[in-house]
């Protein structure tokens, strides 16, 4: 019994024909287009500003501090878990806003304006963080330090544009 065994050149050109269609396969798996994304930047970035940022930026502001007036002092602070909850959604949406405003079609560049974004969104959280515990010292600061990132993104932004395309609130 004689045994025809393969020759060298046979294995050799047995791989590569198992490696052309592995390599043809991957190929046509690589090449399907991926589905665009749904998420479409529909508000402006103004809009997001007017509408989301500056009212619950105003609510998180308004909820601690000390008034000083003739008629004598105020102590600002939330009253109750609906007050608490009130401040707590706030900075929730200011959080989610640093995500929007990073968005194709909004962001004004790749630079500064994602970090002054994410300087938002970190500072909102760190509110968030205090109106779940109910700290009002920690409310009252992280408040401000939601000023000062405020304050840093409008004299990059804000202030340098056209006075009469920007509304002041």
């Amino acid at each position: 019994m004689k045994y025809n065994r393969p020759r060298a050149s046979d294995k050799m050109m047995a791989v590569p024909k198992h490696t052309a269609l592995f390599l043809l396969i991957l190929l046509a798996a690589c090449n399907k287009a991926t589905p665009p994304s749904p998420i479409k930047a529909i508000a402006t970035r103004e809009e997001i500003m007017h509408h989301l940022v500056i009212p619950n930026a105003k609510v998180v502001w308004d909820a601690s501090g000390t008034i000083y007036t003739k008629d004598g002092v105020t102590e600002r602070s939330p009253k109750n878990i609906d007050e608490w909850f009130t401040v707590e959604a706030s900075a929730t949406t200011l959080m989610e806003a640093g995500n929007l405003l990073m968005m194709e079609g909004r962001a004004m560049d790749n630079g500064k304006w994602i970090e002054r974004a994410l300087a938002l969104r970190d500072a909102s959280d760190a509110v968030r963080q205090a109106a779940k515990k109910k700290d009002i010292v920690g409310l009252f600061d992280r408040g401000g330090d939601l000023f000062e990132t405020c304050q840093a993104c409008h004299s990059q932004y804000r202030f340098t544009k056209d006075e009469m395309k920007t509304r002041s609130y």
